[in-house]
Parts: structure tokens; sequence; C-alpha cells
């Protein structure tokens, strides 16, 4: 059992270790200008032992983005407490992007990626799962506050809200800083949406 324990938390910090040295030598040198070879060398380990983790070096960054929604979520607990409906939505929604601040090209490969990479899946229905259970949390302490109108569903309002994120995130990536128009369509689409479930 412990044997096990130890063999698996090597491969958690090989795999963080690699992560690490991706995302600065892609922030540092261009997403383009980096090998899989380099990667390799910086994390100390390797070229198969990157490939043993990542099947490309856009998986390394999508990974990454996922980390960073990850840490986001965890500021979720209290963004329903107090204001609006609106303005709770508009601070999750808006969390969920400008956590990503200063990525903006990794979030492109990300979105990219997302859509036809096998390698990603498990890693995506692992982060989708806690998303569900956030906007669960979320849904929860608004209609504690009597925000949300009686009987409205909450499958409903984490597909809505899922949808909105994704077309929001695709606006940020091609957009880019300072994310004016995104900014403002985060706004606009989050009052729709309190609209539609508001009481």
């Amino acid at each position: 059992m412990t044997k096990v324990g130890i063999r698996e938390r090597k491969k958690v910090e090989t795999r963080s270790r690699i992560l690490r040295s991706a995302v600065e030598l892609f922030g540092r040198n261009g997403i383009d200008a980096v090998s899989v070879e380099d990667v390799a060398t910086h994390a100390d380990v390797g070229k198969g032992t990157v490939y043993n983790y990542f099947a490309a070096k856009e998986d390394m960054l999508a990974a990454f983005v996922i980390e960073l929604d990850r840490e986001a979520l965890r500021g979720f607990g209290g963004l329903a407490r107090t204001g609006t409906l609106a303005e709770a939505l508009d601070a999750a929604a808006w969390r969920l992007l400008d956590c990503k601040t200063g990525y903006q090209p990794f979030v492109q490969v990300f979105l990219a990626r997302a859509l036809t990479s096998p390698a990603l899946h498990r890693e995506l229905t692992e982060f989708q799962a806690l998303l569900d259970a956030a906007l669960t949390d979320l849904f929860d302490e608004l209609r504690e506050r009597n925000l949300v109108r009686a009987g409205f569903d909450c499958a409903e309002f984490i597909l809505a809200f899922k949808t909105m994120q994704l077309g929001l995130s695709s606006l940020w990536a091609m957009e880019g800083p300072p994310y004016d128009d995104a900014r403002r369509m985060t706004r606009l689409l989050t009052k729709a949406l309190a609209r539609e479930i508001g009481s």
C-alpha cells in the first residue's frame, strides 16, 4: 500500500515538473519555438517520460489551462452571498476568464485541443464534474437567498452557464488584452441569464 502511494506521488511530482517546465519555456520563448525535447531537458527527464504524461506539447498547455480553471473554482465559495443575482453570475463567469490573464495564447491552443484530443478526455471530464459541483453550490446559495425563480432546474442553469462560458472563453481568447468586448459581453450575458432564472 505504501509503495503504491510513493509511486503515485512520484508520478504526480514528475507530471507537475514537466508541466511547470513547459509553461516556463512556452511563456519565455513562445509555443512554436519550444519542442518536447526542450521541455524534457528543462524538466530533467527523458523525452519518452514526457510522452508518458502528454501526447503532445499542446496537451501540456491544455492541462495547464485546466489547472488555472481548477484554481478559479476554489474561489467560487461566497460569490453568491452578497449582491444581486446578475452580479453573482458575472463574478463567477469573469473569474473563469480572469484567472487566465497572461496566458491568452495557451487558451487558444486549449480551446482547439479540447475539441480534438482524446488524450485530454479524462482530465476534461474530471474538470467538468468539478465545475458542475461548483455551479450547483452557487445555484443553491442563490436559491437560499430567494434570487432564483421557484421550480427553476439546477441542471438547466448549469447547462446554460457552461454554454455561455464557452462562447465567452472563445471571445476572450480571440480578442486579447485588454478584453473590453469580453468584459462587456460577460456583463450583458449574465444579466440575460439572471433575467431568465430570477425570481
